[in-house]
């Protein structure tokens, strides 16, 4: 209650959601004010805000800008999540979501039952055009869309065919990068009534008005 209170009175506010986005260096953002949003506090990150990502304790449009990485893909309700992000930002305001993107050398990799740490690969994988248009109905519009990280995860492969690799991906499937970045711009357009340009003018019917005229005659 009293941060959300503190937060509305600011002017330009950044939250990053997420262990990954608080570890993203974002000095070179316009906004200064940038806080940490973990689900739980940790020893090497500074969290400002503890909350879950599904229900944050943020006024309604009282954030400019808000990045979610990786929270949907490891989140048991992505939809409420996007909701949320949506309440809190300002209109015109912008989301920022990085996603692992299935068109990539990740979902063999996932699907290989040999691999270590096995949490990391225990998240779900949503297509780009299927979080476009989660973002489209909410009333985000889709600025940009890019990708990246285009080397194998393969652990044996050199570096220097591994650097080649990337650099082939890049140039010739450049939507198959393992990670996808979406900015997205929150929309709302307001409601003004039309009113109609033609303006009629009523009269009474000739009928009537020389019904009128002849009762008059006859008194």
């Amino acid at each position: 209650g009293d941060l959300s209170n503190v937060i509305s009175k600011r002017r330009h506010h950044f939250i990053k959601v997420g262990g990954l986005a608080a570890e993203l260096n974002c000095s070179e953002s316009l906004i200064n004010h940038q806080i940490n949003l973990l689900r739980q506090k940790e020893e090497h990150t500074a969290a400002g805000i503890v909350a879950e990502y599904d229900d944050l304790p943020l006024q309604n449009n009282s954030v400019d800008l808000i990045l979610l990485s990786h929270i949907l893909e490891y989140s048991g309700d992505p939809h409420q999540v996007l909701r949320e992000a949506h309440r809190v930002v300002v209109p015109n305001g912008h989301i920022i979501l990085t996603l692992f993107n299935p068109i990539s050398t990740l979902t063999p990799t996932k699907l290989w039952p040999f691999k270590n740490n096995a949490n990391f690969w225990q998240f779900r994988l949503f297509t780009i055009s299927r979080v476009k248009d989660w973002l489209n109905l909410l009333g985000f519009e889709v600025n940009d869309i890019e990708y990246g990280a285009y080397a194998s995860v393969s652990s044996g492969t050199s570096e220097y065919k591994q650097g080649r690799w990337a650099k082939f991906k890049q140039r010739f499937f450049p939507t198959t990068g393992a990670i996808c970045v979406i900015s997205a711009k929150k929309r709302e357009w307001p409601l003004t009534p039309i009113r109609p340009r033609v303006r009629y003018k009523t009269r009474f019917s000739p009928a009537i008005s020389g019904a009128n005229k002849s009762f008059f005659k006859q008194q």
